[in-house]
């Protein structure tokens, strides 16, 4: 008998090694996969407040919650028939979405037109929102969100289109906007679900979406439009209205149906002196406006700036000093959907007999569309391949390049790193940022540039130059849409909380009634019938993840063991007891992966686990399950008490009894 538990427990033993062996090779490819870099979204892709922290709020809901109220109310008592008399109030700075909290949104009351955002509203990014009436839908926008440090191994982040999967038949078309990642990246994924959704856009929008498809293998329907147009779908009319932004062929839309009028602004500005003489039309605005709008859906991520935004063509005497300057190559980092930025970098570069390199995927193939389609002009011969740049002198050679976030996968990450086969940094090299650094991003961006700067680059950025503007309305540019829109409500969109009820404080200003004003969240559901708009429920709207080919399968649990195996490191524990003896026959052995600390440390922990075990088994405890659960209690109360850490903990524990009781039933 002992002879055969001591077998049985060298064959525990081995069972357990085999264990941890797994379980090591496990964790050492989710933290590889933790140290994966993301791309930056574009010029209106802001990256914060993605947890929806209540302190990321509450500052402005202290402000504004007195002025502004969040429209809650579902209806008057006369409307309580219809079910969408129920209430649900929400502090803003609480922002609390989990399920229980949810008011179910009453079922579509025919005369109505609702909307429900997927996205955007109390983050920058994955925007999308959709118009329903009688049984049709509109969709507008469908983009992504890139995630934060904290998601490690996810790649993008999409709309939940849980609240549409059932009834995509019932979707008339998708507008877009503008061609930035936060209102496009989402488009294949929403067509592999169903392919022929029509997309409706401008020229270089859909040039943009098209390629992006083709990676897919997708071939969508696309309908181009341009400023002006009026288009009918299904029971919405639609009018679009020619905007500036970060990115050239921008389009506000006016949806119009017997329920009401809207107009949703996509990314605006009011820039006077555009790149391209294509100025937002005020114009059209003032006509719908006359017409009557019922709802206006206006961009918030600037609504805390006060005045105007500069013209994009402010920053030309800023880059042409620079170059002036520049004794050696030059590398510019931006979006690579910066149209206007780009060419303004070519025309410094043509002026000063230097040859343009265009580095990383994504900005040659957008840059190759752009010019394709007319949108940017690129002089004879100033463009050359990266493999030809070694033919050119450095003081010849501009390479534009990605990276301006500080990703570390993008071009400008592995240049400063030294890892770019082709490009390396020397000293008197000049390296301009020419983006905005958005929230979130600093430690990336900042850390990047003292690489450059110690390698001996001279690094400008918005700090000591004026290399950049932004793609969005200031306070002041708002405050004309409202007064030339007169909407009878308002309902601000693109941003975070505190740029939300900024937005709604500045419509409040221009004589909008504050419960006219809607201070929605994704997946709050907005009725607008007779007039009024109001929030009358709310349905599900999670993160949908992107992991390499998955889609929505990692969950926000498997996220956290993610993020714990990347900051806190890896422990397993396996240990070999005979219950009915009430004996450990071997071990706890531990096993550190990604933990600073050496193994000798946890020797002081051991008998704790002995005893904890011993104790157990003792008053009766035999399942497996609950002794590896004790284990781990122990061991983690132990590393968080002396270590001040909480690493992930892996408990394995083998019972010599069991595996007896098995090895003589299957005798018998």
């Amino acid at each position: 008998m002992r002879g055969s538990k001591r077998k049985a427990a060298q064959t525990a033993q081995d069972t357990a090694a085999q264990t941890r062996r797994r379980s090591t090779r496990r964790s050492d490819d989710q933290i590889e996969a933790a140290e994966l870099a993301v791309e930056s979204i574009g010029e209106g892709g802001a990256k914060k407040t993605r947890t929806r922290k209540a302190a990321s709020k509450a500052a402005s809901a202290k402000s504004g919650e007195k002025k502004t109220t969040r429209s809650r109310k579902a209806a008057s008592k006369g409307d309580a028939k219809s079910g969408a008399g129920k209430t649900r109030t929400r502090a803003l700075a609480t922002s609390d979405t989990s399920d229980e909290n949810r008011i179910a949104p009453p079922k579509y009351r025919k005369g109505s037109m609702r909307i429900v955002p997927l996205g955007g509203l109390g983050e920058i990014g994955r925007n999308m929102n959709v118009i329903e009436y009688n049984g049709h839908i509109l969709l507008i926008d469908c983009g992504v969100l890139f995630p934060e440090e904290e998601q490690p191994g996810v790649d993008l982040i999409l709309p939940d289109f849980n609240y549409i999967k059932d009834r995509l038949d019932k979707v008339d078309a998708l507008v877009l906007t503008h061609g930035h990642e936060d209102h496009i990246g989402g488009v294949p994924y929403l067509l592999k679900m169903r392919p022929d959704i029509p997309l409706i856009g401008s020229k270089l929008t859909l040039g943009f979406v098209e390629a992006k498809c083709k990676e897919h293998r997708l071939e969508p329907e696309m309908i181009e439009v341009k400023g002006r147009d009026k288009l009918k779908v299904g029971p919405f009319n639609l009018e679009f209205v020619s905007v500036t932004h970060s990115i050239p062929d921008a389009l506000a839309v006016c949806v119009r149906t017997p329920a009401g009028s809207l107009i949703d602004t996509g990314d605006i500005k009011l820039d006077q002196l555009p790149l391209d003489h294509r100025v937002t039309d005020l114009v059209e605005f003032g006509k719908l406006g006359e017409q009557g709008i019922d709802l206006l859906m206006m961009d918030s991520t600037n609504a805390e700036v006060p005045g105007f935004v500069k013209p994009e063509t402010s920053i030309g005497p800023a880059l042409d000093q620079v170059f002036a300057t520049a004794t050696r190559k030059i590398i510019v980092a931006s979006f690579s959907s910066h149209v206007h930025r780009v060419q303004q970098v070519v025309d410094a570069a043509h002026k000063y007999g230097r040859k343009v390199v265009f580095v990383g995927r994504s900005m040659v193939r957008n840059m190759a569309i752009a010019a394709d389609l007319g949108y940017l002009h690129l002089p004879e011969d100033t463009v050359i391949d990266l493999k030809k740049a070694k033919d050119y002198p450095d003081n010849k050679l501009v390479y534009m390049c990605t990276g301006s976030q500080g990703e570390p996968m993008a071009a400008l990450g592995r240049i400063a790193d030294g890892n770019h086969r082709d490009i390396t940094i020397n000293e008197f090299d000049t390296v301009i940022l020419a983006s905005s650094l958005i929230p979130g991003n600093e430690h990336g961006v900042y850390k990047v540039i003292n690489k450059l700067v110690q390698l001996g680059a001279r690094v400008v950025n918005r700090d000591n130059a004026a290399v950049h503007v932004s793609g969005h309305c200031n306070e002041g540019e708002l405050l004309y849409m409202y007064n030339i829109v007169k909407p009878k409500n308002a309902m601000p969109i693109h941003g975070e909380n505190r740029h939300l009820v900024a937005n709604g404080l500045i419509a409040v200003k221009t004589g909008i009634e504050p419960e006219s004003v809607v201070l929605a969240e994704d997946g709050d559901v907005v009725d607008l019938y007779h007039g009024k708009a109001a929030i009358v429920g709310s349905v599900p709207c999670g993160y949908i993840y992107v992991d390499g080919d998955s889609v929505g399968e990692l969950t926000d649990e498997e996220l956290e063991k993610r993020r714990i195996l990347g900051s806190e490191g890896f422990v397993s524990c396996f240990a070999v007891v005979d219950t009915d003896a009430s004996e450990v026959v071997s071990g706890p052995k531990v096993y550190l992966n990604a933990v600073a600390e050496d193994e000798k440390e946890f020797e002081k922990v051991r008998h704790q686990i002995v005893e904890q075990l011993r104790d157990a088994m003792m008053t009766g405890t035999k399942d497996v399950h609950r002794l590896q659960q004790i284990m781990r209690r122990t061991l983690g109360s132990w590393v968080a008490r002396e270590l001040h850490r909480k690493p992930m903990i892996v408990p394995v524990v083998a019972d010599i009894a069991a595996d007896m009781d098995a090895m003589e039933g299957h005798t018998h």
